[in-house]
């Protein structure tokens, strides 16, 4: 029932962080904002005029009301002494934002496949991951899981992991666990199922039980369920919180409290087509919306082929716990099964072990179900998606090179951009803050001086210069590696609680919901809205478990790139709407991986 016992507790380190996530100096932070700002010089929405406005007006905010709203937060972070000063504001930003958990905040990791291929039956490669997980949540629960063993890291969120959703209401959503929950939820072509996985004793369900129980969901003939209450988790939150109070007052409160307290759901997808990045996405991301129920704190989904991926609610948590998670539960599905695929499975009744979950809809809420799929069905089909590698650049050789793997990736990123549009973009690299208690994220800004300088020279070079005349090659090299060196020191400083994002975000609530303040000058400029109009978002999916993963842009026009490097190559998974040319970005950046190696 436990993937190992610890001999020291799970929570160990945790009175030992830091409390103080650190707030940097008023000065140093608006220092680093106009840095970064200036990286963007060229962008069409932003010149140098603009950028010298900001200036003034930030000079202008360190002198009159900055200082103030500066010491208010400060005070302000004194006085919440159990907390970091930006974990209520940022639980806020996420459960307040209306707009709807696909696309816009869920993302997805796909597994890679069992070593051994028999494995990869659906229903055995389900079963053995969800006895896999339901170990890492009791060796968790009894605080035998080994703490984060690299150095000590925040674990608050993992006890939002597991029997934990996110409850839609009007202009505010709330999260909710359930700890004496025992099942799972189950989903197969929008029929919904909950399935025990805890005995009344607190064990673990016998493999060969739950096999049974996911063979018979498989083997339902019935066709596709066209009014899936699944769809209206698609909504904007305020919709779909008015929708759920009329499905509770309609009869269904029951079926909607098995939902909401189910461990976590597991979808078990017909579609074999996922081996490809358009298929994965298609699958992973998003699916169709009948089968998915996007509150619940994470959905395990396996394909008809076998393939696995995690897709997962944000507000609750970041990468560290679920990236933890993902990767315990991967080595032990694969190197201690629980079952085989040639397992006999007894005849028994089931009738105690699952049952299907019923929903009384009356002709309204069909109405509404329709309308929830045309939106979503018209939302996913703009999405587009394409993805690139490149062999000759891996970890091995980039550590053999003495250069940060990840300031390479986000260098040829930065690189790609140019080649196709010309000019830089607003970049956004979520770094962990894990280190401090309650610490959530800090942004890089990988868009620097350094890397637009690196990124001008390699795109306006002949490709046979780079390859062939030595003193302009050394000249780049040059420049390549003070970029990535730039990247680290954005990224130890990011990592410390150091950048500038969160602290500007800490001052706007301040001023604007501690003092009741207008919101200052320099928030609602043509420079701060360019800033944080994210073309570039990016995230890296370095794991030895994670085959692929990706999320939608974070606005309209913008690219999300997803992004690896392995022992045996880089690579990128990157996304876009209809308006952008996300093959041409990504055609763009493998080039660029060939000209740095061309340098290197």
């Amino acid at each position: 029932d436990y993937l190992h016992k610890s001999t020291l507790p799970t929570y160990h380190f945790q009175q030992c962080l830091p409390r103080l996530l650190p707030i940097p100096k008023l000065e140093d932070t608006m220092s680093r904002y106009i840095q970064s700002l200036k990286a963007l010089e060229g962008n069409p929405k932003l010149d140098a005029f603009a950028i010298y406005d900001t200036e003034r007006d930030v000079n202008q905010f360190l002198k009159i009301d900055g200082p103030f709203i500066h010491e208010t937060l400060v005070k302000e972070n004194e006085r919440n002494s159990h907390t970091s000063y930006i974990t209520g504001p940022w639980f806020d930003m996420y459960l307040k934002s209306r707009l709807p958990l696909p696309l816009n905040y869920n993302p997805f990791l796909t597994y890679k496949r069992d070593p051994n291929e028999l494995m990869n039956d659906q229903v055995t490669r389900a079963t053995n991951i969800v006895i896999s997980a339901m170990r890492f949540k009791k060796t968790l629960e009894s605080e035998v899981l080994s703490p984060e063993s690299t150095y000590p890291l925040d674990m608050s969120q993992f006890k939002n992991l597991f029997s934990s959703t996110r409850l839609p209401a009007i202009g505010k959503d709330t999260l909710q666990t359930y700890p004496s929950s025992k099942h799972i939820l189950v989903i197969r072509n929008g029929y919904f199922y909950k399935v025990t996985t805890i005995n009344k004793d607190g064990s673990i369900v016998n493999p060969e039980q739950l096999k049974s129980c996911l063979q018979r969901i498989k083997e339902d003939s019935r066709p596709p369920h066209d009014q899936s209450v699944g769809y209206l988790t698609t909504t904007d939150r305020d919709t779909w919180a008015d929708t759920r109070s009329q499905l509770v007052k309609s009869g269904n409160l029951s079926s909607m409290l098995d939902v909401d307290s189910a461990i976590f759901c597991l979808v078990l997808e017909d579609s074999v087509d996922v081996d490809t990045p358009e298929g994965s996405v298609s699958t992973f991301l998003h699916g169709d919306g009948a089968s998915r129920w996007y509150d619940k704190s994470f959905t395990i989904l396996v394909a008809g082929n076998g393939d696995a991926a995690l897709n997962f609610e944000h507000a609750w948590g970041d990468g560290v716990a679920v990236m933890r998670f993902f990767n315990e539960v991967f080595f032990d599905s694969t190197t201690k099964p629980s079952i085989l695929h040639d397992t006999t499975l007894p005849s028994e009744d089931l009738s105690e072990c699952f049952q299907q979950l019923h929903f009384s809809v009356d002709d309204k809420m069909k109405h509404l179900i329709r309308k929830a799929k045309s939106d979503y069905e018209k939302a996913t089909g703009s999405l587009k998606v394409a993805a690139g590698k490149y062999e000759k650049l891996n970890k091995n050789y980039l550590k053999l090179k003495k250069v940060s793997p990840d300031g390479i990736l986000q260098l040829a990123i930065q690189v790609g951009h140019h080649k196709l549009c010309g000019h830089p973009a607003a970049t956004y690299e979520s770094c962990s803050t894990s280190a401090f208690k309650h610490g959530r994220t800090e942004t890089i800004r990988s868009c620097t001086l350094e890397a637009q300088e690196a990124a001008r020279a390699i795109a306006q070079g002949v490709v046979n210069k780079l390859k062939d005349d030595a003193e302009y090659r050394s000249k780049v090299n040059d420049l390549i590696r003070k970029s990535c060196n730039r990247h680290n020191e954005l990224t130890r400083n990011a990592a410390m609680g150091a950048g500038f994002d969160r602290h500007l975000f800490g001052l706007r609530h301040t001023a604007e919901n501690i003092l009741g303040w207008e919101t200052p000058s320099i928030f609602h400029d043509l420079s701060y809205g360019t800033m944080n109009h994210i073309i570039l978002s990016t995230s890296t999916l370095s794991s030895p478990a994670v085959d692929i993963g990706g999320f939608a842009p974070v606005t309209p026009d913008g690219f999300g790139v997803g992004y690896g490097v392995k022992d045996d190559m880089i690579g990128c998974n990157i996304t876009s709407y209809d308006v952008r040319d996300v093959h041409g970005l990504v055609d763009a950046i493998v080039t660029s991986f060939d000209d740095i190696y061309n340098v290197l």
